[in-house]
Parts: structure tokens; sequence; C-alpha cells
């Protein structure tokens, strides 16, 4: 993503077509979208053939990447709702401010493993591809980021960049591909409730903007943070030990 401006600060959430370590320092960053994002990959076109081959170099999900997070973010929460403050269309230039509440439904786990210090760690294993089943099509996500903006006491802010590619399964080919950049924000509203503000701006495959919006919703901590050593067949204690000695972070 390039060319950057900072986002007047209002609560946000994201909006889809489908629906780096951190050192013991405190991050603090400005919140602030992307201007325009880089142009898929000529592969990865509407129109091209879907081939898992075309991904990107490094798109297997074998990356060992972890970020510290604050400790008052460690744990299970749940949410049954959210609200849809704004909406913004770059190509009709029409915005609309209606709040809209609508049923969200599920959990978010956050944590994963626990340093010697007692910090604790997220496994980060962007970038990664996913696939939803969409009926008559095949919805291909690639993660190609996500990476903390900040980190303090009282506040988490999270920055990820995705491309999802919506292939007809009849033929193979892609039909629609954009890219979203979701800004999320963590804060704790109240004990045991999580409030998460995000924004998200989508881009075509061009790399110009589509649409912003952004909503809030509400999380209750449902479990205490349990680390976990294993996560679709991999070894996370393991690998959380081998990037501690790579990079240092702890003794």
């Amino acid at each position: 993503m390039t060319k950057r401006h900072t986002l007047v600060a209002l609560a946000v959430s994201g909006l889809f077509f489908l629906t780096g370590a951190v050192s013991g320092k405190v991050l603090r960053a400005e919140i602030n979208h992307s201007d325009v994002a880089d142009p898929v990959e000529a592969k990865l076109l509407p129109g091209q053939v879907f081939d898992i081959a075309n991904l990107p170099p490094g798109a297997t999900g074998d990356a060992n990447n972890w970020y510290k997070i604050p400790k008052w973010l460690a744990g299970t929460w749940h949410k049954d709702s959210q609200t849809n403050s704004y909406k913004f269309n770059y190509l009709t230039r029409q915005e609309d401010n209606t709040p809209r509440t609508v049923i969200a439904k599920g959990n978010g786990i956050w944590g994963t493993q626990t340093d010697a210090q007692g910090e604790i760690w997220e496994f980060n294993p962007a970038p990664y591809v996913d696939t939803v089943d969409g009926g008559t099509d095949t919805i291909v996500q690639l993660v190609r980021s996500n990476e903390p903006i900040e980190a303090t006491s009282d506040r988490f802010v999270k920055n990820t960049v995705d491309t999802q590619l919506r292939v007809d399964k009849a033929t193979g080919r892609i039909k629609t591909v954009q890219t979203a950049e979701q800004i999320s924000t963590y804060t704790i509203d109240s004990p045991g409730v999580l409030k998460r503000e995000t924004s998200s701006k989508v881009f075509g495959h061009d790399g110009k903007p589509i649409m912003l919006a952004r909503s809030v919703a509400y999380e209750n901590k449902i479990a205490e943070y349990q680390p976990r050593d294993t996560l679709n067949g991999k070894n996370l204690k393991s690998m959380f030990q081998e990037y501690l000695e790579q990079n240092k972070a702890v003794d």
C-alpha cells in the first residue's frame, strides 16, 4: 500500500465484498489509510484462469512471525452484533451516515504463547491463503499482511491488508478482485467488555479506492487466556521458541 494520509479519528469497522515482530517498545502511530493500493498481479486479474501457482511468492502460510499484545486483550471474546456507522462510495461520491446494527455473531481468540517475562504474543501467519465456499463461486482470500501499528496500556491498533478473488467454479476463471485495508482499534469499554472500532477501505484491482466503511462492535469476554501450543497441524510452542531465538526478543 502506498501514499498514506491521516484518517479523521472516528470509531471505525470493516467492509469487504465478501462480507513483524514487535519489540519491547511501546508502539504508537497515526491511524491512517492508504490513498491507493498496489495493483493486483496481472495473473490474478478478472478473466484469468485461477491457478494457486500464480499467487505471490511466500503466500503459502509457512511464515513464522509473532507480535506482542497487551495482556488485557488476551482471551476469548464474543460478539453478537455490530453497528455500521459510515459508508462512502468513491465511485458515486455518495456518503451514508445512517447507523445500522446487524447480526454478526462470532468469537475472537487473542494470545498464543507467553515468553519468559510473562509477555503475551500473537502468532501471525501472514501472508497466507484461505478459501470459502461461495456457492457457484470459490472465494480465495490472500492475506498479505497483518501487523500491529499501535500498542499501549489501553489501546491496540492492527492493520490488515488482504485481496479477495471470486472464482467461478464452472470455468475456473476469476470474476472479481478487490483489495481491502482494514484498521481495527481495540480498547476496554468496561470490565469484561472489549470495544472494537474498525475502518475498512476497499480498492479495485487497479488500486483505486472504491469504498470506505466504518463500524463498531462490543465483545464480551467469555474465557481467560490460555496458551495454544498447536494450530492446524503447526507446533506453535516450538515455532515460538525458534522465533525468539532467531530474533533474540527475550533471553
